[in-house]
């Protein structure tokens, strides 16, 4: 396929371009018409070779955990168990450089029954923010003050009474008791569910039931608007338990007949090819195929959102693989 490497420097602030280079735009706007967007099943460089483009994104860094309930949640893991995989994400999405009030996200996450473990840490600043000490497999308390970025955990939560009517929620309280969000885990079915918090503050989950028999995960990242309908994408892919397993690059926008398409391609950590991404967009959401070089692989979907400039912004996805269900 052809390169896109001006239309992906675009997110850097200092990129510039000769006057002999073709622009950013017109390379997408082209391979817009391509069937996958002209992505193709060769293999790159790690990170496309691009890891400067993948610093200046700023795309909220990752941490392993160590959790001290893990033996006590790990015990409700018995033949059959319903669990899910879920991301948990709360501040500025989309990041805001120009943000100057700071939000204190300190507080609780509740579950109305069952127990949950805490797989990895995203944003957390070392200074700023911290999980406390769990004696509780059903809460978890932390410190966390964002601004222009995000914090956020990946969570495997566990169903101690399978098969009750009622739906397990994890419940958000601030510290203060200013603020409250509730989200039933049985929503995640239909897709990423966001609470607004104000102010350009929101907390979003996106996740899953667990099948181990299947490769699911999440996908989020960062776009920009190179023209109305036309841009480019690019972000990290991780696993059910957060670790991340790659990277991925694409554009979208608006083809000659009026379809709002998007396209991309999936590598691992080193650069091997993964997948072709084919889908389209509407009204703050996409939907996409994943392909590999036998055919289709498996589907994602999610969410974005709109930058305070309107230029750009964020993006939050779960892909699976076709087994799942």
């Amino acid at each position: 396929m052809r390169q896109l490497p001006l239309a992906l420097i675009a997110l850097l602030p200092a990129a510039c371009m000769t006057t002999d280079a073709p622009t950013p735009i017109a390379e997408v706007t082209t391979d817009l018409e391509l069937e996958n967007g002209g992505f193709d099943t060769t293999d790159e460089l790690a990170e496309f070779g691009m890891t400067a483009v993948y610093a200046e994104a700023a795309i909220e860094g990752d941490a392993d955990v160590s959790d001290e309930m893990t033996t006590d949640v790990t015990t409700m893991d018995v033949a059959g168990a319903e669990a899910h995989d879920i991301a948990l994400v709360w501040g500025r999405l989309p990041p805001d450089a120009s943000a100057t009030d700071a939000r204190d996200w300190s507080g609780t996450l509740e579950l109305s029954r069952g127990g949950m473990l805490i797989r990895r840490k995203l944003g957390f600043e070392e200074i700023t923010d911290r999980v406390l000490p769990r004696t509780r497999r059903d809460l978890i308390e932390v410190r966390s003050i964002t601004r222009p970025f995000a914090d956020g955990l990946v969570l495997r939560i566990f169903d101690d009474r399978q098969g009750d009517a009622e739906p397990i929620r994890l419940t958000y309280r601030s510290a203060d008791g200013t603020r409250e969000h509730v989200i039933e885990l049985r929503d995640l079915r239909d897709g990423p569910v966001v609470r607004d918090d104000g102010d350009g503050n929101r907390m979003i989950a996106v996740g899953r039931r667990r099948n181990d028999q299947c490769a699911h995960g999440v996908m989020r990242g960062r776009w920009h608007a190179m023209a109305p309908n036309a841009g480019v994408y690019l972000g990290v892919v991780a696993n059910a338990a957060g670790q991340p397993i790659g990277h991925v690059r694409g554009i979208y926008g608006e083809r000659r007949n009026g379809d709002s398409v998007m396209f991309g391609k999936f590598i691992d950590r080193d650069g091997r090819f993964t997948g072709v991404i084919s889908g389209n967009y509407h009204d703050g959401a996409f939907e996409a195929r994943w392909l590999d070089r036998q055919g289709d692989r498996g589907v994602l979907e999610g969410l974005f959102f709109d930058g305070p400039s309107l230029r750009g912004g964020a993006y939050v996805a779960r892909w699976a693989a076709t087994s799942c269900d």
